[in-house]
């Protein structure tokens, strides 16, 4: 009895030196394998900021200026990229992975041109909320918002005012710190008018009772003919056409052929932001964005 006892006990210390030994193994073995992973990263972590900084300069050089962002924008992300492109293989990890920190940064943070944000700070500013449409919470947030980007896009001219398409607003006039403040309240500004005129849409909706009906089309039909006005979530609702600029009978007779069921009729949703991960950044509001 004492010797199986013996054996048993000899027999379980065996089994967990032999597990402490295979964790000691596979730990090794783990470390071993992200120090390779770490060689091969580094070895071709210059040809992967060198083929970043290239994608950069060719996608500014073949689209050019066609978004409305600065211009300083443009230029500075073109600069960042040609300084990468001029260092060699032998150039030190840390100051390559500097400047790609740099200009990644720069790239996909771009600046909104200051004529593009007077274009929206336009619409803002004659946005109105005399129907109750949007709630209190969000107009108050989006009114706070909009007289901030008007004093920053005013701070040089006490006599500064806005018009349609932003006109008259150069680059030029606002030194690199007040452009990147401007793009700053540009944003800020975007992302509410964004979630004031795309949350919850239903496009073809009119009158916002969450359905599409003869109401809205009698609606649409009223604002046609100036009887009544809408305000930018309304009429981006209306827009169900993509050349729907302006809103005319042919809107209307869209969204009467979808009520009946028309199968040919379908709503163009490419002036909308769709996902509301997006509504910080996305341009492709219809009402509030430029158009390039």
């Amino acid at each position: 009895m004492v010797v199986s006892l013996f054996f048993a006990f000899f027999e379980r210390r065996i089994v967990m030196s032999i597990k402490k030994i295979s964790a000691l193994l596979l730990a090794v073995l783990l470390i071993a394998s992200t120090a390779v992973f770490s060689v091969s990263a580094v070895s071709r972590s210059y040809s992967y900021i060198y083929n970043y900084a290239l994608k950069v300069k060719m996608d500014i050089s073949s689209t050019g200026e066609k978004k409305p962002y600065a211009y300083y924008y443009y230029d500075h992300s073109y600069e960042l990229a040609e300084e990468i492109l001029s260092l060699s293989e032998e150039t030190e990890s840390i100051e390559l992975q500097n400047k790609y920190d740099e200009l990644k940064d720069f790239y996909e943070n771009p600046w909104i041109r200051p004529s593009g944000a007077g274009y929206t700070c336009y619409y803002a500013v004659n946005e109105k909320n005399d129907n109750n449409w949007y709630s209190d919470e969000i107009w108050n947030t989006f009114v706070e918002k909009r007289k901030k980007l008007f004093n920053a896009l005013s701070v040089n001219n006490p006599n500064f005012e806005l018009k349609e398409y932003g006109e008259g607003i150069l680059d030029k006039d606002y030194t690199i710190k007040q452009q990147k403040y401007i793009s700053e309240c540009f944003y800020e500004l975007l992302e509410v008018f964004n979630t004031m005129t795309c949350q919850n849409i239903v496009l073809g909706d009119v009158n916002g009772d969450g359905v599409v009906n003869v109401l809205d089309v009698t609606l649409v039909q009223k604002y046609i003919v100036g009887e009544v006005d809408f305000n930018c979530a309304q009429k981006l609702r209306a827009r169900v056409n993509w050349n729907a600029f302006p809103i005319t009978v042919k809107e209307s007779t869209t969204i009467q052929k979808y009520i009946v069921g028309y199968t040919d009729v379908y709503f163009y949703t490419g002036g909308i932001v769709e996902n509301e991960s997006d509504f910080a950044t996305s341009l492709d509001n219809w009402e509030i964005c430029s158009q390039w």
